[in-house]
């Protein structure tokens, strides 16, 4: 003969003695509350990222507002062969802090003993400037070149 046997799932807290015993009128009133409660958390939770964003926001605009990283004179220039070149260089503000000594220049002139600028040959040439401050160099990556073409002097001199 076969025996039945019966099987019991008992649960940690079964076991510690503790036991909830919701009938239905009361485990719908709960079901109503813990969806009060979470709206409520939910609304505050939006309300609260709104605020913060538009606080954050606004604090980003007052310290950057007048924040640049822009080529002092012309982005292109044309000399003469024989001539020399001063840069000018940049004007960089970044979180309103003046950042020209992180700016770094990269060119394919001939940089004489006084830092002017000159070539030895007709051609385009580039100035290109970049920083390493935390705005225009880690976070935008923002870089400016400057274009300065030497041409014959019969071209230039017209």
């Amino acid at each position: 003969m076969a025996t039945k046997k019966t099987v019991t799932k008992t649960t940690k807290k079964a076991e510690s003695g503790v036991s909830v015993n919701l009938s239905k009128k009361s485990g719908k009133r709960a079901v109503k509350i813990a969806n009060r409660v979470g709206l409520k958390v939910l609304l505050f939770a939006f309300i609260f990222v709104l605020c913060g964003g538009l606080i954050g926001g606004a604090a980003w605009w007052i310290v950057c507002r007048n924040d640049c990283f822009e080529i002092v004179g012309s982005d292109n220039i044309s000399l003469e062969l024989d001539k020399t070149y001063k840069d000018e260089g940049v004007k960089i503000i970044a979180f309103g802090k003046d950042e020209k000594d992180s700016v770094s220049i990269d060119t394919n002139l001939i940089i004489d003993s006084e830092g002017n600028l000159k070539a030895n040959e007709e051609g385009t040439y580039y100035i290109k400037y970049t920083s390493n401050c935390f705005k225009y160099g880690k976070l935008f990556k923002v870089e400016k070149v400057r274009l300065v073409t030497f041409v014959a002097a019969s071209e230039g001199g017209e």
